[in-house]
């Protein structure tokens, strides 16, 4: 059995919980041991918001261990496989998650605060992100779903399944393409432009882990 930690974070609105939702369903309808939790008070007021999504996959032959899974829903510091930040200063928030060895995909899109809108507070820069991200893990690829959302489709409904295409490319989420694509289709309001942006984000994800980390 190994086990596999998805860390997901962002500001309310985008859609944070409902990734983190959808690999626990697709990691159920998987046959693999699922569990996590997900911070929901702050989802409508543009409050930081996060998921845990935690895998044990057991191998085909594999007796099930009620020793050996998992036993809480929260990912232990430095232990998650892959670090999912939809909104740019929220990378810093949580960073303490990703393991040594993780990927961390991050989102170039900036959610000021009322401090920062008021000019009381400054917003960072990516460079100060990056250098501080970059102490816990050099991990680092960044993509601007939100630009690629606009620029394909005109606004940003597809931020969240454009970002899941380009999470799914690392290699990291222990689900298949087709069972994502299955949950997209059952439950999803549009779910063939959803599928469509899917794909359209595996494949920028794909170019993205090519150029290597940032």
């Amino acid at each position: 059995m190994r086990k596999v930690n998805v860390y997901i974070c962002g500001v309310g609105g985008q859609g944070t919980m409902t990734l983190g939702l959808l690999l626990k369903q697709a990691g159920v309808l998987e046959n693999m041991v699922v569990t996590g939790t997900e911070s929901r008070g702050a989802s409508q007021r543009e409050g930081a918001v996060d998921s845990h999504v935690r895998f044990a996959v057991f191998e085909p032959d594999e007796e099930f261990d009620e020793r050996k899974s998992i036993h809480s829903p929260l990912i232990p510091t430095r232990q998650a496989d892959l670090y999912l930040s939809m909104e740019l200063a929220e990378t810093l928030r949580n960073i303490k998650y990703v393991s040594e060895d993780g990927t961390i995909v991050m989102n170039r899109y900036e959610i000021w605060p009322p401090t920062v809108r008021t000019g009381e507070a400054q917003y960072p820069t990516i460079e100060q992100v990056l250098e501080n991200v970059k102490k816990f893990n050099k991990n680092v690829y960044v993509v601007n779903a939100n630009k690629l959302s606009e620029e394909k489709y005109g606004d940003y409904s597809g931020v969240n399944m454009i970002f899941l295409g380009v999470a799914m490319a690392t290699g990291k989420i222990p689900v298949k393409i087709k069972t994502i694509e299955k949950i997209i289709r059952e439950q999803m309001w549009k779910p063939e432009k959803s599928i469509e942006q899917f794909r359209f984000g595996l494949e920028e994800g794909k170019k993205i882990l090519a150029a290597g980390p940032a």
